[in-house]
């Protein structure tokens, strides 16, 4: 009975234990893999990051070389375009540069294309390492629930075999009961027993006095067979004290080799666990390297297609590099030919003031011989005068007539003379004039259609390299489509012959589990079968033992519960106190933490806000830089109206001189009048085209000067985008390390969790550990009491064997025979029931020990949860605050980017479209002064012409007179 209450007693607590260690264990492998998880998509999010902001800084650099070179381009082709546009080019070239602006932003969007392309290929991977993480977490999730379902078949198998325990022991309580029915029936058959004697005994005194003698035979034979039936009893007594002490080392020696037997079991269950454990972490990971080694290696493959894609788009580059050398080397030349035109057409310039030196020498010549001529006339007229006068001779005045006539001859001669040279020297100059216009032409002509071929060129090769680019995303994405179905195909192979395997340890743990079930159900029915047999053989011994002090016993017993509960209530306490110790520790330690997080929230926020005071003085210097923009771009439109005030009253002044040249062409007068008047007006209007020419010269310079401050603006601001480019980057580059050293604090809390739970823990442990050693010291005195009392009650009944003898020897009366008898029987009664209670007494110490064991384990299981969910609300209360700070400041970092982005975007096509309009400005000022040189050239050869005509007409005038004399 003893040993079958024992056993079902412990069952449930090792089960317990059993069941706690497996909930510790599952949870600390949980933990262990998010932890893993955690860390390892922290490292891929990190190497993504460095992945990606490397490629943007290539594409960036590469975007900004492209249009650096763009710019640069743009720039020569307006300059050369500046300097070659002459008189009637300036519509045409003005085309031919719209032409080429919309050829090159055609290139730019087949670039941005390009770069489109490159981004939609980046997502997919991405997408497509999202994906593979995806599916190698869920792989593992899978396998990870495959085992914690085998942990709970093994489980279930565990629990299944306590409850095959637990019944058992249900068994071995019926059969204890049905052991107390059968010593209930024995006692009542003795006590039939004893009324049976008692009746033989008043017959017998009944019969006394008839047979006095055969009395005394038959008590002296009773006497005897009294004396032998004491010490056949003192024999049982001492058999039964024996007995009761082999039986009491067999329980123990049952209990133990039971607890050996379960504890060899749970540790070979231990074990097997382990092993799956170790197998499934082996399988984890090899898995996890070869996908890492995967993984790897389709980086290795993307990295060097990448290489490969960067070294094609450097020599694209360097291509257009090239080319462009070529261009520039081209435009040199160009430039060097148009230089060689420009001394040209200064040579012919200087060629047309030659000959306008020379028809103003001959127009003087002109003068003079016309002041000779009217001499000559006047002369000749007071010859005739005189002549008439006189009357002289006829052939002195024919003579002189013919020397006159030879002279106006002559005199006409050298007037054809000159008017031929001029006209030819006119004509001269005009043929060369129309040969510098028809190679210009031609020049532009050729530069148009060479600069046409290589746009057409150039945009050929980028469509060719976009097809080759396409063609070879096409041929990676499905080369990737079909690695990616190889790596599904092996990984699905892997995962059967991993299923498979896992059926057949399945298969064989379930056999080993049904073998081990089989053969503790033999063994405990063997042993109930041993325990029925030995309680059979005690229930036949047992009749005649002997009991005695019942009332001590009880109020021992009575004095033993009121000490139990006391110890209980003590035990109590002290639980409490420890959960209350326990409990201010773990807040003590949790406020430790959360003021340590409070200080490196104050530091990040004393950062966060150093940062916003920075980026609101950076704000601040924009807006000044953006204010000193607007009031640049005033003034600018300040000097613009003053230029074009400027230009009108240079027009106006223009007007007002033709004007005056009508009005001077209108008025005719006199020959010796005009000249003078035609000399002085043109003095005049040449240092008025030299103002105009020196005004326009001071507006281009103020030009020049402004579109350099310009280009310097837009230099300092792009210097300050990518000086707030490095501090967007500089700022990301704190919050990955902000992230790290987030990292580390969760890491310092878990770690400081886990040293206060393992120090908790243990003293518990050992609080634990001395007060079970306290109780168990407590129950071997109790115990050693008892054994005690035992010996004292031994004593008493050698102390009544002896008195027993002593009777038998000094006295032979009849009448004191059979009461001593009786009295011996009774005690023999009360110590059979004195045993019975002293057994049960002993029994009890055990169940309540069971049952505080049971109670202290519950309450270390309790404080262990209220710990555990007071932690766990705490970390995620502290989670959830950095979470949101954290969602808070990415929130206001990103919109502070977008708006200084837009702002500097904005600013740039401000910028951009002010220089637009001043180049304009600047093209349509060099178009007017151009227009204007020609016209003033035009009208200084059509006012020559204009004079040469009216000395031919005055000539002629002269001629008429001459004759008409």
């Amino acid at each position: 009975m003893a040993s079958g209450a024992g056993k079902a007693a412990q069952s449930p607590g090792s089960g317990s234990t059993v069941n706690g260690t497996a909930a510790e264990f599952t949870n600390i492998e949980q933990e262990l893999y998010d932890y893993q998880m955690h860390s390892k998509m922290c490292k891929k999010i990190a190497q993504l990051t460095k992945v990606i902001y490397s490629l943007n800084m290539r594409n960036e650099e590469q975007e900004a070389a492209l249009q650096a070179l763009s710019h640069a381009h743009h720039d020569e082709l307006h300059r050369i375009l500046m300097e070659t546009c002459h008189e009637g080019e300036g519509s045409a070239l003005r085309t031919r540069l719209l032409e080429l602006q919309e050829s090159l932003d055609e290139q730019q969007r087949v670039g941005a294309q390009v770069q489109a392309d490159f981004e939609f290929f980046r997502i997919q991977s991405e997408g497509r390492e999202r994906e593979t993480e995806a599916e190698l977490r869920k792989e593992f999730e899978e396998k990870l629930q495959a085992a914690e379902e085998e942990l709970q078949e093994a489980k279930a198998d565990i629990s299944a075999a306590q409850e095959e325990s637990l019944r058992l022991g249900k068994e071995l309580e019926k059969a204890g009961e049905q052991i107390q029915d059968l010593n209930a029936k024995c006692e009542e058959l003795q006590k039939a027993a004893d009324e049976e004697t008692k009746r033989e005994q008043e017959e017998r005194q009944q019969g006394d006095e008839e047979k006095e003698k055969q009395d005394k035979e038959e008590r002296r034979t009773e006497q005897s067979e009294d004396s032998e039936r004491m010490k056949v009893l003192l024999e049982e007594l001492k058999l039964l004290k024996e007995e009761r002490e082999h039986t009491e080392e067999e329980r123990r020696r049952a209990v133990k080799e039971e607890r050996e037997q379960w504890e060899q079991k749970l540790n070979y269950l231990n074990e097997e666990k382990e092993e799956l454990r170790k197998k499934i972490e082996a399988e984890w990971r090899q898995e996890r390297q070869r996908w890492e080694e995967r993984e790897e290696e389709e980086k290795k493959g993307m990295h060097s297609a990448l290489r490969e894609r960067v070294k094609r788009a450097e020599a694209e580059v360097e291509s257009h590099l090239e080319r462009l050398a070529e261009s520039k080397r081209n435009t040199v030349k160009l430039q060097e030919r148009i230089q060689d035109l420009e001394e040209e057409l200064e040579l012919d310039r200087k060629r047309v003031l030659e000959a306008e030196g020379v028809v103003k020498r001959a127009e003087e010549e002109l003068a003079v011989a016309k002041e000779r001529l009217l001499l000559q006339e006047d002369e000749l007229q007071s010859r005739a005068e005189k002549l008439l006068n006189r009357g002289g001779c006829e052939v002195c005045v024919c003579a002189e007539m013919e020397e006159l006539k030879s002279q106006l001859s002559r005199l006409q001669s050298r007037n054809r003379e000159l008017e031929l040279q001029s006209s030819g020297r006119n004509s001269d100059h005009a043929r060369q004039i129309r040969q510098h216009a028809e190679a210009l032409s031609s020049l532009r002509s050729e530069m148009v259609r060479a600069q046409t071929e290589e746009l057409r060129r150039i945009q050929k090769h980028a469509d060719d390299e976009r097809d080759k680019l396409l063609r070879e995303t096409e041929k990676e994405r499905e080369r990737l489509q079909k690695e990616r179905e190889q790596e599904k195909e092996q990984f699905e192979k892997e995962r059967s012959k991993l299923r498979r395997e896992r059926e057949e340890e399945k298969g064989v743990l379930h056999k080993e589990a049904e073998e081990m079930k089989e053969h503790l159900r033999r063994e405990k029915e063997e042993e109930v079968g041993r325990l029925r047999k030995e309680l059979e053989v005690e229930r036949v011994r047992v009749r005649s033992q002997l009991d005695k002090n019942i009332e001590q016993i009880e109020t021992e017993r009575a004095h033993m519960q009121q000490k139990l509960e006391e110890e209980k209530k003590r035990l109590v306490e002290k639980a409490e106190e420890d959960r209350k110790r326990l409990k201010e520790q773990v807040r003590k330690a949790i406020e430790e933490v959360m003021r340590r997080h409070a200080a490196e929230l104050n530091s990040v926020q004393e950062a966060l806000s150093s940062e916003r005071k920075t980026n609101q003085e950076v704000c601040a210097r924009l807006e000044e830089e953006r204010r000193a923009a607007e009031d640049l771009r005033s003034g600018l439109e300040a000097e613009r109206e003053e230029l074009r005030t400027r230009l009108k009253d240079a027009t106006n002044e223009v007007c007002r001189l033709e004007v005056m040249m009508q009005q001077n062409d209108r008025k005719e007068k006199s020959a010796l009048e005009v000249a003078p008047s035609c000399e002085a007006q043109c003095s005049r209007l040449e240092e008025e085209l030299r103002q105009a020419r020196s005004r326009l010269a001071r507006v281009q310079e103020e030009a020049e000067r402004q579109r350099d401050r310009q280009q310097k603006e837009m230099a300092s601001l792009r210097m300050d985008k990518h000086r707030l480019e490095e501090k967007v980057l500089e700022q990301s580059r704190m919050n990955t390390e902000r992230s790290i050293l987030e990292q580390n604090q969760r890491q310092t809390e878990d770690r400081i969790r886990a040293e206060c739970e393992d120090r908790l823990r243990a003293e518990f442990r050992i609080e634990m550990n001395a007060a079970v050693a306290e109780s168990e010291q407590r129950w071997q005195g109790r115990e050693e009491e008892l054994q005690a009392q035992i010996s004292e009650l031994q004593a008493q009944l050698t102390e009544l064997q002896t008195q027993v003898e002593k009777k038998k020897a000094g006295q032979g009366d009849d009448c004191h025979g059979n009461p001593e008898i009786d009295r011996l029987r009774k005690e023999v009664q009360d110590t059979k029931e004195m045993n019975k209670k002293l057994r049960d007494l002993m029994q009890e110490p055990q169940t309540q020990s069971l049952a505080e064991e049971r109670h202290t384990h519950a309450m270390t299981l309790q404080a262990k949860e209220d710990l555990l969910s007071e932690i766990n609300r705490l970390k995620t209360m502290h989670h959830l605050e950095l979470d949101k700070q954290r969602a808070e400041m990415t929130q206001q970092h990103t919109e502070w980017s977008r708006q200084m982005t837009q702002r500097h975007m904005q600013q740039i096509e401000d910028l951009q479209a002010q220089l637009q309009a001043h180049t304009q400005m600047m093209a349509l000022q060099q178009d007017l002064k151009q227009q204007n040189q020609n016209q003033v050239f035009e009208r200084q050869l059509d006012e020559s012409r204009c004079a040469m005509l009216e000395l031919q007409r005055e000539n002629a005038a002269l001629k008429k007179q001459l004759k008409e004399r």
